[in-house]
């Protein structure tokens, strides 16, 4: 859903629902731009943001930011012990 935003001019008599920042600028370059009510429903709160994952989550998150660097890292490690075993078999 996209947001809306109210635009309030500066003499705040009424105020003008719009689907832009410019159409408001455009209607007057001095108002006042709010999200409407509906909009602002919409947006996460500071509870949704710092809820704790369900573990799902939190299994893809630890294999994400840990199994993935260190299965790079081994694979990484096994071709280099791979190549310097042929690079030493060939120089003696």
């Amino acid at each position: 859903m996209a947001l809306k935003y109210l635009c309030i001019p500066a003499n705040a008599t009424a105020f003008t629902p719009v689907d832009t920042v410019a159409e408001c600028i455009a209607i007057d370059p001095q108002a006042y731009i709010a999200l409407s009510a509906a909009s602002m429903a919409d947006q996460p709160s500071l509870q949704n943001i710092f809820a704790i994952p369900l573990a799902e989550d939190m299994t893809q998150m630890w294999s994400l930011g840990f199994g993935l660097p260190m299965t790079c890292y081994l694979v990484a490690w096994g071709f280099g012990v791979i190549l310097n075993m042929l690079r030493d078999t060939k120089l003696h």
